[in-house]
């Protein structure tokens, strides 16, 4: 027939028009893709007795596998080194992981982080603050704060403006992140006078977490640096609580004498 009709049918992806189809973006597939084989492999590694053991140890209420710090963090270090992934793919990897309410996933995604420390720069501060609010537990945030954040504003003082921000903020973690992401600098005294500063906008917390790290800060600085931290403490005994100061104190030459100090005060 010279005119032949065309059976009707459903118009499929080769009839659109080509602005219409949306090509799967590269990374976001490739993130997915390593994300399922390191997902297999924590589930190789996952224990349930650790796993029910671990998740009342934490009150968690994440789905917990059963896999241990060490071994997350050798999994985490072992892709590194072998895909060598760039930043992008590790935003894309770690966001992909933390689509998941499983808790290794989400430690791997933090350890990650941890084992490429050189790609990460105060820009990508923004991105961490989204994790630490969706983090709900110091097993996550620690990590991520005191080594994730710690060295970024480590190498680069242009992140501090952040950490000032978040210890105002109304999220608990991120304030306690703020403090812990100078730990290892006041330890090497430097930013005390940052740590001072911090410490006097939280002492009157009565949060638990703001306390313990206001104190375990302190502490760290006090190994190698007591100079720093006895008359900080002598100024602030009114204002101390029990749990920063006996972690304050904790390796002062003067610790007993400040700690019967504050019992009397």
């Amino acid at each position: 027939m010279a005119h032949r009709q065309h059976r009707d049918r459903a118009a499929g992806p080769e009839d659109r028009p080509a602005a219409a189809r949306v090509a799967p973006d590269p990374a976001l597939t490739a993130a997915a893709t390593a994300a399922r084989t390191l997902t297999a492999e924590l589930e190789r590694l996952g224990s349930p007795e650790r796993a029910v053991s671990e998740r009342a140890y934490l009150k968690s209420e994440y789905t917990h596998l059963g896999v241990g710090v060490p071994a997350v963090r050798g999994v985490a270090r072992r892709y590194v080194r072998g895909a060598r992934p760039g930043h992008d793919e590790l935003v894309a990897l770690v966001d992909e992981l933390w689509e998941s309410a499983v808790y290794e996933r989400r430690l791997l995604g933090v350890e990650l982080v941890l084992a490429s420390p050189r790609v990460w720069s105060p820009a990508d501060l923004v991105w961490m603050e989204g994790l630490l609010r969706r983090c709900h537990t110091w097993a996550l945030v620690d990590g991520l704060a005191a080594h994730g954040v710690g060295r970024v504003v480590a190498r680069d003082p242009a992140g501090f403006p952040t950490l000032d921000r978040w210890v105002g903020d109304h999220d608990m973690w991120v304030r306690r992140s703020a403090v812990l992401a100078l730990r290892d600098l006041v330890r090497d005294g430097r930013e005390w006078d940052r740590f001072e500063r911090y410490a006097d906008t939280l002492l009157d917390e009565r949060e638990f977490f703001i306390r313990k790290v206001l104190g375990w800060v302190a502490r760290e600085a006090a190994r190698r640096h007591p100079e720093l931290v006895s008359p900080w403490v002598r100024a602030n005994l009114a204002r101390l609580n029990g749990v920063t100061l006996r972690e304050a104190v904790k390796y002062l030459p003067d610790g007993d004498d400040l700690l019967a100090a504050w019992k009397q005060r």
